[in-house]
């Protein structure tokens, strides 16, 4: 691959990153808001549905950024091979806090919801 070839994946790479943690993002938000709101008025099972798409959505999102994240690696240290001088700060090091940050949201909001369940007095409808 030619080094405008590689550029052109780190900044695909860098996209589709972005991409993937707004789509997460968006997904824990709105599953908090969910939660917050009408958590202590759905029954066991409709909690229990909600909770299920939320953690298979939101893993599938994260074992995809993980997926572009390691690709972009590869590209960096290709990268690195046109330019040994400069420091790529595309590597193991930022990848695995960042996805483990991603993986510890997914346990916390489940908790969350599970917390408005068991105490009806925090959430937004206070009954």
């Amino acid at each position: 691959m030619t080094e405008a070839e590689l550029w052109e994946m780190m900044l695909a790479v860098a996209a589709n990153a972005t991409s993937a943690m707004a789509g997460l993002t968006t997904m824990v938000f709105a599953y908090l808001a969910a939660a917050y709101l009408v958590g202590s008025r759905l029954t066991r099972f409709q909690a229990f549905v909600v909770s299920s798409f939320f953690v298979f959505f939101t893993l599938i999102t994260t074992a995809g950024m993980y997926g572009t994240l390691v690709r972009g690696v590869d590209f960096a240290s290709r990268l690195q091979k046109f330019h040994p001088a400069k420091r790529f700060f595309m590597d193991e090091t930022l990848v695995f806090p960042l996805l483990g940050l991603c993986v510890l949201t997914i346990p916390t909001s489940v908790f969350f919801m599970y917390q408005i369940r068991g105490n009806p007095k925090i959430s937004a409808s206070g009954k």
